[in-house]
């Protein structure tokens, strides 16, 4: 039987490192428990006691109070009766002990605060000192005792110091544990580990959780990163407000290719390493390509991510006069909360094309001297039966009708219509289109919000539509950026439709993007199969942030955090994880290898409870390309919002990890 020796100071934790023991098969032996059940049975002792210090021991009693008095105002009288006590104590324990090992018990613990003066060290194999911060010690003993601060503090300061215990003994766990559940894992492994014969220090014990065990930490940047960070988020904070839809995003993207030196693609061209090319397919979706050293038949590295967002596109037919208000007839575009888009300003992008062949950009309500529009709501004090429905009910598609105006011409006498004409008329003077030109334009309403820093420490970014521009521009970013030739050509994809299933001629499902590739690997005379076997797509899409209000619907162990970094999502889907990729283990080795060695914070994750809902991505279409694919991006709060928010630690960690990306084995 082995015997341990614990000591130290009140409200350190011993007792949690005693019930390890006790958890173990082994024997506690309290010391303070033994003195006073000795004052209770021991006559022997207690002559002694009173012998020494006469009327402390009434009618057979040790009266505590008196002997206090004297004893602990006076070193002297202390140290007599310490002298006098502690051999009672130690035949006490050695039959407890022999007790104990006659029991078959194969651990036994000595608890005592003079462990080490009192020569019960000497009946130890090992001692060890658990210590603790004294605010810790304060806050357990107010709480254990029901004491004030004053006294605790008092009671604390009237024993030894925490590097006096700790010199006594073999060795020291420091209890600086948030819980008492983390400590007790930590007791639970030291008995082991002595029991076997090796005792680690405490330093070393922190080095083993940090190897061991998956602790999810706020990402620490650098000066360096610091600096870069803010260039980035400035930069994307532009970028957003520039490109609210996807049509504007293409734009945007190849106004600063074209200022990076890449040139329109042409299959007739011969690519050579480090061309840079880009593809644009009808306005709405476009492909960036750095050719690498590397034959395109050895893979391309290619980040994909979308560029549309929910939003209220305009019907067809979509003016109309009701109740002497004019009004654009709208309907939603991707998944959306129709409750949240009332009352919010909008603004009005998107092109005309006409039937001569003309196309006309539009964009109302951006610039500070434009006007707005706006959903109205119904005031509260006639919402009775509104607040009685559900939330997908209190606002139904057909009356999120966007207001464009309410004053008729001047000199218009007309019995109806006279809003809508009288907005028709500023529409033509404009454009000069008429109403018919509706039939063959797309317009659409989104937030005329511009992209703001969020929170006293100004550490998050709102904006309208990061799902999932934020993603687009963290894989174009590093393109723009890129000095020297990478060893596999990198590819950047801002795709269109993903909200509403990449459907669609501008959609990742399109040939569009199988007639790039083979034009691509004809151009290096090598096969497109080839070359799409041996690459690796990032399938880069945002994820939910874990939002404590919503706590319920999270898995907080397998949730995106806000600030952690970016968010690796092994598979996604729905439930069973329907329509997921599911990236295989190796895959995910890859990326945690090229992430871990390029500083980038990462964390893994998945959307919610499995029963919650969920979601999908790319990421299919391009695994059933026989693409290795991974999913992975920024953790939002308030997806599909008018405005959502994210974290600029989190922004910055996903372009670093796209650059990285794009140089990875």
């Amino acid at each position: 039987m082995k015997v341990l020796g614990i000591t130290g100071g009140t409200g350190c934790g011993k007792t949690t490192l005693l019930h390890q023991v006790e958890a173990l098969g082994g024997c506690v032996i309290d010391c303070d428990e033994v003195y006073h059940r000795l004052l209770e049975t021991d006559h022997d002792l207690l002559a002694a006691i009173d012998c020494a210090f006469p009327g402390v021991v009434q009618d057979g009693v040790l009266q505590r109070r008196k002997l206090g008095k004297v004893v602990f105002g006076d070193e002297a009288a202390l140290q007599q009766l310490n002298a006098l006590v502690h051999p009672f104590i130690i035949g006490a324990v050695e039959q407890r002990l022999k007790q104990a090992q006659q029991g078959g018990r194969p651990l036994a613990a000595i608890d005592a605060v003079g462990l080490v003066e009192s020569g019960l060290g000497q009946l130890c194999d090992g001692t060890v000192a658990v210590t603790a911060p004294a605010e810790d010690r304060v806050r357990r003993l107010m709480a254990r005792e029901g004491i004030d601060e004053d006294y605790a503090r008092l009671r604390i300061a009237a024993q030894k110091s925490d590097s006096e215990f700790a010199a006594q003994c073999t060795w020291q766990i420091h209890n600086n544990y948030a819980t008492a559940a983390d400590f007790a894992t930590v007791c639970g492994r030291w008995l082991h580990q002595w029991l076997g014969g090796t005792i680690m220090s405490e330093m070393d014990w922190k080095a083993v959780r940090e190897t061991l065990l998956h602790n999810p930490k706020q990402a620490r940047l650098d000066d360096k990163d610091k600096e870069e960070l803010n260039v980035y988020c400035k930069d994307y904070m532009q970028f957003m407000d520039r490109a609210k839809t996807e049509r504007e995003a293409v734009e945007v993207a190849v106004e600063a290719a074209r200022a990076a030196g890449f040139v329109e693609f042409n299959p007739e061209m011969q690519l050579r390493p480090g061309d840079k090319v880009y593809c644009v397919n009808r306005k709405k979706a476009v492909s960036f390509v750095v050719i690498g050293k590397k034959p395109l038949d050895k893979g391309t590295r290619m980040v994909i991510a979308h560029t549309d967002s929910p939003r209220l596109d305009l019907k067809p037919v979509p003016l109309y006069e009701e109740g002497e208000i004019a009004y654009f007839k709208t309907h939603y575009y991707g998944g959306i909360k129709k409750y949240q888009w009332p009352t919010v300003p909008l603004a009005l992008h998107g092109i005309l094309a006409l039937t001569d062949g003309s196309v006309l950009k539009v964009n109302i309500g951006e610039d500070d001297n434009d006007p707005v529009f706006c959903v109205s709501d119904l005031l509260v004090h006639l919402s009775a039966e509104q607040m009685k429905k559900t939330l997908s009910e209190g606002i139904t598609g057909e009356q999120l009708n966007v207001i464009l105006g309410t004053r008729p011409l001047d000199d218009d006498d007309g019995d109806s219509n006279r809003i809508k004409l009288a907005i028709m008329m500023l529409l033509h003077d404009k454009y000069g289109i008429t109403e018919e030109d509706f039939l063959s334009a797309e317009l659409t309403m989104v937030p005329a919000l511009k992209a703001r820093e969020v929170g006293l420490d100004r550490s998050l970014i709102g904006a309208y539509g990061h799902d999932d521009r934020v993603c687009a521009y963290a894989g174009f970013y590093p393109m723009l950026h890129m000095q020297e030739t990478p060893e596999h050509t990198s590819i950047c994809i801002f795709a269109d439709k993903e909200e509403i299933g990449s459907e669609g001629v501008t959609g990742i499902q399109s040939q569009d993007f199988e007639t790039m590739m083979e034009d691509l690997c004809a151009c290096q005379k090598v096969s497109v199969r080839r070359c799409l076997a041996n690459s690796i797509c990032f399938s880069a899409d945002v994820t939910a942030a874990y939002d404590p209000s919503f706590s319920e619907v999270f898995d907080r162990r397998n949730s995106a955090m806000l600030n952690h970094g970016i968010a690796l999502c092994k598979y996604t889907g729905s439930r069973g994880k329907s329509g997921a990729s599911d990236a295989a283990g190796e895959v995910m080795a890859r990326f945690r290898r090229a992430f871990q060695r390029g500083g980038v914070a990462w964390q893994v994750c998945e959307m919610g409870k499995v029963d919650a809902g969920g979601g999908g991505t790319v990421a299919k279409y391009m695994a059933a390309r026989n693409i290795d694919t991974l999913d992975a991006g920024v953790p939002v709060l308030s997806m599909h919002a008018p405005w959502e928010l994210v974290s600029k630690v989190d922004c910055f960690m996903t372009m670093k990890a796209c650059r990285v990306f794009y140089n990875m084995d």
